[in-house]
């Protein structure tokens, strides 16, 4: 079979995966927004922030990164809990000890501060008038998924959206080019290196990768290295439906990880497994490409699956002449992410955020500054 007839479906594939992608992205996000949330509000207000999160019990970022801002402003003396929909919610899926409220048992108050996700945004325009507000935008291609007019008038005008926040260099772009009078601020996700830290990989080597989103493309990636023989003495993990300590273990334990983000916000896996040590390969997503860089990693055009298998079979063919090459590659991510994305950073830039809303943050703020 000739070269042609070879790729000649890699088109077609990667246009239904992006057409897939979007697909999924857009039915998860209208399957949080079909189920808005009624906030209660006419509270006394403790001064409190609330973060509003779906209750979705099943591994996702962003759901992970509110507990986090959560216990993280806690521990700064700022008042926040998470505050479910429903009475006895919470997530499961990864250990902690967040406070949680809910909202048959909440009424916000004007002192308080409620976080918005943009999945939620569809509620915005209901919000009465007098609730002080934040969109915590993780998602900023979402953003205008539904009720797009009446979303995109509250990010204009409502006096009541304080600030917008984001988690990528590119989503602050994207959101400040649509609303350049917003104060959007950007919080740097804090990958955890109790967690997320090189480990020792496993003999065979294990290449490992996130099917969740992309699940076409990752199959004729794999099908076009596995033509050539350029997996010969690897094992393949496809990492799906695993806590985040089982997930951790499988990027401590891997070499190298393949990346099919597709307008992502930030695009925690593969960051996380740069953390752990991999070498990264495969799309950026556009919110990962700050950290995605050439000089560890391998980014490549999302959706080009042909130069994604020739840089991977590069990768593994320097591997094999150069035993350790990929992992001194990783170390070097891993590097490179825990000095950019430490918890120290998050919390920083969560606290910058919040000091000009919150007293006790700008409190916060002023104790941690250097003397």
């Amino acid at each position: 079979m000739g070269a042609q007839s070879r790729f000649q479906g890699v088109g077609a594939t990667t246009t239904r995966w992006l057409k897939q992608s979007v697909r999924v992205a857009a039915a998860s996000a209208r399957d949080y927004r079909d189920r808005l949330p009624r906030v209660r509000t006419g509270g006394a207000g403790t001064g409190t922030v609330y973060f509003l999160t779906p209750d979705f019990d099943r591994p996702a970022g962003g759901l992970r990164v509110f507990y986090r801002h959560v216990d993280t402003l806690n521990a700064a003396g700022v008042g926040a809990a998470i505050l479910h929909s429903r009475r006895g919610f919470s997530c499961s899926w990864f250990e902690h000890t967040t406070r949680i409220a809910d909202i048959p048992s909440t009424r916000i108050g004007a002192s308080d501060l409620l976080v918005v996700p943009e999945i939620y945004a569809a509620l915005l325009p209901s919000l009465p008038p007098g609730v002080r507000h934040v969109i915590f935008n993780q998602g900023p291609f979402l953003t205008f998924t539904r009720a797009a007019s009446a979303v995109a008038r509250h990010y204009a005008t409502s006096p009541d959206l304080l600030a917008i926040m984001t988690v990528s260099r590119h989503g602050a772009e994207l959101l400040s080019y649509a609303y350049p009078e917003r104060d959007v601020r950007l919080v740097r996700n804090g990958i955890d290196p109790a967690i997320f830290h090189p480990g020792v990989p496993s003999d065979p080597p294990v290449l490992t990768y996130m099917p969740r989103r992309g699940r076409e493309d990752a199959e004729l990636t794999l099908e076009l290295l596995r033509a050539r023989g350029a997996l010969d003495g690897w094992e393949i993990r496809a990492l799906e439906g695993l806590s985040q300590a089982e997930t951790a273990d499988a990027l401590r334990a891997s070499t190298l990880f393949l990346s099919f983000a597709y307008q992502e916000g930030f695009g925690l896996p593969p960051a996380e497994a740069m953390a752990c040590g991999n070498l990264v390969a495969g799309f950026h997503g556009m919110g990962g490409e700050e950290f995605f860089l050439p000089a560890f990693s391998r980014p490549v055009p999302t959706g080009d699956v042909l130069a994604l298998a020739r840089a991977v079979e590069q990768a593994l063919a320097q591997e094999r002449r150069a035993p350790g090459s990929c992992r001194a590659l990783g170390l070097e991510a891993s590097r490179h992410v825990h000095t950019r994305y430490s918890p120290a950073g998050e919390r920083e830039d969560l606290l910058e955020a919040f000091a000009p809303l919150v007293p006790a943050a700008r409190a916060a703020q002023l104790e941690a500054a250097p003397a």
